[in-house]
């Protein structure tokens, strides 16, 4: 038997499968994602591209800030989407985390020619041919974790959402399925 000092150090476990030291009590979660799908009114196909950032606590709950640009082909208009909510989940075998969201969600709606006509206007949310729209962005999604390190995890997954909009003659109905690359960088 060699001497204590002079011994082979122990077998390691593989990075992707040892928890950190500490469990991450706080982290900064951000994402960019892509989505398409349609709303209520007939013939009305939409995409939408966005990011998020927020602050995940304790590995399961993340508030939210989020924005987005689509567009829709009925009345060809840009989608301008703004969303504070709140995200949930848990990782599951340190690599799967399925999740759901609910938020708030204002949501400006206008014609390309609009657009066209005042861009300031447009990126302001003061255009003359904005419909302004309020109400619930909900949904669900599940994630593959394909980056683990001790400070910063990636994350690819499908996503299903509903947004339900009220204050105009546009569609009540959105629905999308899209995915999603995001990620958390350890803060604490």
């Amino acid at each position: 038997m060699p001497p204590p000092l002079l011994a082979p150090p122990p077998p390691r476990a593989p990075a992707a499968l040892v928890a950190p030291a500490t469990p991450t009590r706080g982290a900064l979660a951000f994402g960019v994602g892509v989505s398409g799908g349609a709303s209520a009114w007939s013939g009305d196909a939409l995409g939408y591209g966005g990011l998020y950032v927020g602050l995940r606590l304790a590995r399961v709950v993340t508030p939210f800030v989020g924005a987005s640009l689509g567009y829709g082909v009925v009345d060809q208009r840009l989608l301008t989407r703004l969303t504070v909510g709140v995200d949930a989940g848990v990782t599951l075998a340190q690599r799967y985390r399925p999740h759901a969201f609910a938020a708030f969600v204002h949501q400006h709606e206008e014609s390309l020619a609009a657009v066209a006509e005042q861009p300031a206007g447009a990126v302001l949310g003061i255009g003359v041919g904005i419909r302004h729209r309020a109400g619930a962005h909900f949904g669900a999604g599940f994630d593959w974790r394909v980056r683990d390190g001790e400070t910063l995890q990636l994350w690819l997954g499908p996503e299903l959402s509903a947004t339900y909009l009220t204050y105009s003659s546009g569609p009540g109905w959105y629905f999308n399925a899209g995915v999603t690359l995001s990620g958390t960088v350890r803060l604490w």
